[in-house]
């Protein structure tokens, strides 16, 4: 099991945003700059991104990196030189959102030429469509070397007709996308040493 917390707006504003880390989650998202949502801006000033880095630190979690911009990854590259982030990053690339980052296949690939040229050609990275877009974010990653993001938080539905039964259902979908694109499921274990996890006891 990998446990993840998250640090986004919907959790509270400023340090609250953070008031869960002392817990010692597996991995937390760390937003490291700002951009619009469909109604209003994502705020993340330098000063929290900061503070919350610090604390992922302190507190032994692995931050995932949500790039909802190019600027995102730059930005984690500068952390990472500064000793803000420890090891290798990351990085989920989140494409979708009304009024932020479309869903471009010229931009997504150079997404992922951007991580391997700033953390190496074996640097993990993920991808995540919002709503109708999941499933053709879960390709393109799939199909491309990396990892993907599915569930209910970010899309309710199968098909334009079908709502998801569960989690399970989105799941099952991607599975089947690596199954068509040759690449094996990881399991518990697999999924730590990819991310860089400490080791659990059994």
């Amino acid at each position: 099991m990998i446990i993840q917390f998250s640090t986004g707006g919907r959790s509270g504003a400023g340090e609250t945003r953070g008031g869960m880390l002392p817990l010692s989650p597996d991995m937390a998202s760390l937003s490291v700059g700002s951009n619009n949502f469909p109604t209003r801006v994502y705020e993340n000033p330098p000063d929290l991104v900061d503070w919350l880095a610090a604390q992922m630190l302190r507190h032994n979690v692995k931050p995932e990196i949500e790039a909802f911009d190019l600027s995102h990854i730059l930005k984690a590259r500068d952390m990472v030189d500064k000793g803000q982030l420890a090891g290798t990053p990351y990085v989920q690339f989140v494409m979708g959102v009304k009024n932020a980052m479309p869903v471009d296949r010229d931009v997504f690939d150079y997404y992922i030429h951007t991580v391997r040229r700033l953390f190496g050609a074996d640097a993990p990275w993920c991808a995540a469509g919002i709503g109708a877009q999941q499933f053709t974010l879960n390709d393109w990653a799939i199909c491309s070397g990396g990892h993907a993001r599915t569930g209910l938080e970010d899309n309710v539905r199968l098909d334009r007709d079908t709502l998801a039964p569960s989690n399970a259902g989105l799941v099952t979908r991607a599975a089947q996308l690596c199954e068509k694109y040759e690449r094996p499921v990881a399991d518990w274990r697999q999924a730590r040493a990819i991310l860089g996890l400490r080791e659990l006891s059994t």
